[in-house]
């Protein structure tokens, strides 16, 4: 099963599960998540697509800004 998100779509303040709060993008304007990974570097999400495998899922996102760090 493979499920595409499209963030730029949602209203900002929007929850979106197990992604957080749809907020505007610092970098170009766009809707999108943002994420702050512990390792990894900090994005923003605007479209995202999840795949479920028999051991699990993956989430991989195919449109991000990247942010700098605090």
């Amino acid at each position: 099963m493979t499920n595409l998100e499209d963030f730029t779509l949602f209203p900002r303040g929007r929850e979106v599960p197990f992604g957080g709060r749809i907020e505007t993008c610092p970098t170009c304007g766009r809707n999108g998540v943002e994420e702050r990974p512990e390792c990894g570097n900090p994005q923003f999400v605007h479209r995202q697509i999840s795949r479920v495998f028999a051991d699990g899922m993956r989430t991989d996102a195919l449109e991000a800004c990247a942010l700098r760090e605090h």
